[in-house]
């Protein structure tokens, strides 16, 4: 026998209405035209986010290499090697005129 609240409810352990309880229920579509659907999308989802994870890795390789670029080209021009650059720039011209 049920003691309580008379009408029915589908959780038994719900008993007082005025409960701060939420109960969500989460069912699969029953036809095979909204089950296809489902599987579909939630595909999708997933290669969505897996993209966008590679994208943003790809993206941050690269200003990895430009920084590191620009990096090493300021540290050359400006570092022990700086008084070489007239050297390289005469040496390159030598070569363009023979």
């Amino acid at each position: 026998m049920r003691m309580g609240s008379t009408t029915s409810s589908p959780d038994e352990s719900v008993k007082d209405n005025t409960a701060p309880v939420q109960i969500v229920r989460l069912s699969l579509p029953k036809e095979t035209r909204e089950l296809i659907i489902a599987i579909v999308m939630a595909a999708s989802v997933i290669t969505n986010f897996v993209l966008w994870g590679k994208l943003h890795d790809a993206d941050k390789d690269i200003q990895t290499q430009v920084w590191l670029r620009d990096d090493a080209l300021t540290k050359f021009q400006q570092g022990p090697f700086a008084d070489l650059k007239a050297h390289v720039i005469a040496l390159e011209n030598c070569r363009k005129e023979k």
